[in-house]
């Protein structure tokens, strides 16, 4: 009988650190109190491809760049391949010039929008949360250099996640206008 019982509890302790550990993959819990690794990434063709995490709210930043932040920038042709394979959830960074100022969308997390013209053809959509990051002081006709999210669309897709990220869970974005970082 008394075998019998040890086994049981060796099941459960299995059970129970099963369970731990799937709280913490699964959920973000922090079981052991250290600080939270970068999210884990799938390698693509083109790049990576990160999981969104939620947004809430935290202090937005206005930067200048810090030497050798920047990612290294993804040509408009990778871009093209996103859109001509119909491909979401990329992580991008492309310089483009600004087409068309387009008014907030307020449903939900206010959002600044953007759309530009790419060299390649076509036109992409920046949808930047101002709830989260500063507004981008951005006229039609300037030339920016965004990294954020891309979302295909039949319209040449979006970019979004153009800011920070307030959990520090993922990779975050930002928008680069004249030398100042909005994220």
């Amino acid at each position: 009988m008394k075998k019998k019982q040890q086994a049981q509890l060796s099941i459960g302790g299995v059970i129970l650190v099963v369970v731990l550990v799937a709280a913490q993959q699964l959920l973000g819990i922090n079981l052991l109190g250290e600080s939270k690794p970068a999210p884990e990434t799938h390698p693509t063709e083109i790049g990576t491809v990160e999981s969104p995490i939620a947004e809430s709210t935290a202090t937005a930043k206005v930067a200048k760049p810090e030497t050798g932040s920047a990612p290294a920038r993804i040509s408009e042709d990778a871009i093209r391949q996103l859109i001509d394979n119909e491909t979401s959830g990329e992580m991008v960074t492309v310089e483009a010039e600004i087409v068309k100022v387009l008014p907030d969308d307020n449903d939900g997390s206010r959002h600044q929008r953007l759309l530009l013209a790419l060299e390649t053809g076509g036109t992409v959509l920046v949808s930047h949360n101002i709830d989260l990051a500063p507004r981008v002081p951005a006229e039609e006709g300037d030339v920016i250099t965004v990294h954020g999210q891309y979302e295909w669309n039949d319209r040449g897709g979006v970019i979004h996640w153009t800011h920070h990220d307030p959990k520090e869970w993922r990779e975050g974005g930002w928008i680069e206008l004249e030398g100042e970082r909005y994220e």
